[in-house]
């Protein structure tokens, strides 16, 4: 029985399909003696006898898939590679290799490789949409075809290609500052200790412990250490994904590349960044991790409500010291006001509510600075509206 259903295994669907129709045809042309109905039985017989020969014989190659570059923006070029060796020490019969490639497949027919012969040959990866696109793994395929046998060995690993959000390029976001000792210097003086910055004469009110007496002594006249504050933004950016919240995949994807501009943006001038989409919070290390783990993100059809998800992120905003809540354009501005009011006063809230093609525009909604997006390359300027960038 275990032969049998070994023998039997590499049938399909269609191939069963066939089957039934053979045996239905055998039974009623035998019954009613329709030479037509056999002849159709035989020819189903023979179908599937040639299509299980047509998966005999070993899959023993060697399969790999790369993808270069691993990541894209959105309409990148992007090529994958597949690479079938022969390890064995005598000729392989042709065999077809597929390839999944998101939701698609590729398929390759590899002809005869003789000993130690290699295949190659390149494809290209659709970047049309943000996402993350599994590349492989490659199986090998034994069978005809018309399908109605098939025999499959999974070969290598699967890669995953990154497409990006499209990002602008941002001047230095600076706003409510926080002091920290590790933070950047700014060129604000301050007396307090934190970063040396230089020399200058005392003058009355000065604190006493700074005089630095070297020079004091060597000049004559009282001179005292002058710092400067060190000071590092925390930055939160809140993303809705509330599909109700979004006209369409368009705003939505705006919403994204406002996003991972600000992160990136941050990032790159060595400021803390945290980031919720929806509540999930996503990688933000390094602008790479960020635009990584923005590729993968999605609406979601019953997202939570604004003011919902405000309440949520609170345990992870409890530190920042700016925050974006960057929204669609369906969202009333009263529930934006609302949900932000969630986050206290000690934080500088900005709410981004991305319409595309709307006037790039700023207003005060209570203590919340509503800005609208309409174009990425607007973003530097809303920004500058709403007190945020400069």
């Amino acid at each position: 029985m275990t032969l049998l259903r070994r023998a039997l295994a590499p049938i399909t669907s269609l191939g069963w399909t066939i089957a039934a129709i053979g045996a239905v045809s055998w039974w009623v042309g035998a019954r009613l003696g329709w030479e037509e109905l056999l002849i159709i039985a035989g020819a189903c017989l023979v179908a599937l006898l040639l299509a299980l020969l047509a998966t005999v014989g070993r899959l023993a190659l060697h399969i790999d898939v790369d993808v270069e570059p691993p990541r894209v923006v959105v309409g990148g070029d992007a090529v994958g590679r597949v690479r079938v060796v022969n390890p064995r020490g005598r000729l392989a019969l042709g065999s077809r290799v597929e390839v999944p490639v998101g939701a698609g497949v590729a398929v390759f027919e590899v002809g005869a490789l003789g000993a130690g012969e290699r295949y190659e040959e390149p494809f290209v990866v659709p970047t049309h949409r943000r996402s993350i696109i599994p590349v492989g793994p490659a199986r090998s395929i034994k069978g005809d075809a018309l399908g109605i046998a098939r025999r499959e060995v999974v070969s290598g690993r699967q890669v995953d290609l990154y497409v990006h959000p499209r990002t602008t390029v941002l001047p230095s976001f600076s706003a409510g500052w926080i002091r920290d000792l590790e933070g950047r210097t700014t060129n604000d003086l301050s007396p307090s200790d934190v970063a040396f910055h230089t020399l200058r004469e005392y003058v009355p009110g000065d604190d006493r412990r700074h005089i630095h007496w070297r020079t004091t002594a060597r000049l004559g006249t009282l001179m005292v250490r002058q710092f400067v504050d060190t000071r590092r933004s925390h930055l939160g950016i809140v993303l809705s994904t509330d599909a109700t919240d979004w006209i369409d995949d368009e705003e939505f994807e705006l919403g994204v590349s406002v996003v991972g501009s600000l992160g990136r943006t941050a990032l790159v001038d060595e400021q803390e960044v945290t980031v919720l989409s929806g509540s999930d919070a996503l990688a933000s290390q390094t602008p790479q991790s960020l635009l990584d783990a923005l590729s993968g993100v999605e609406q979601v059809p019953d997202g939570l409500p604004l003011r919902e998800l405000a309440r949520r992120s609170l345990p992870a905003m409890r530190s920042v010291s700016v925050l974006a809540l960057v929204v669609g354009s369906d969202v009333d501005p009263r529930f934006v006001r609302l949900a932000c009011e969630s986050y206290g006063s000690h934080v500088t809230v900005v709410a981004l509510r991305c319409r595309v093609g709307a006037e790039a525009s700023r207003r005060r909604i209570g203590n919340v600075s509503l800005v609208e997006v309409g174009r990425l390359d607007d973003l530097a300027r809303v920004l500058a509206l709403a007190g945020t960038g400069r």
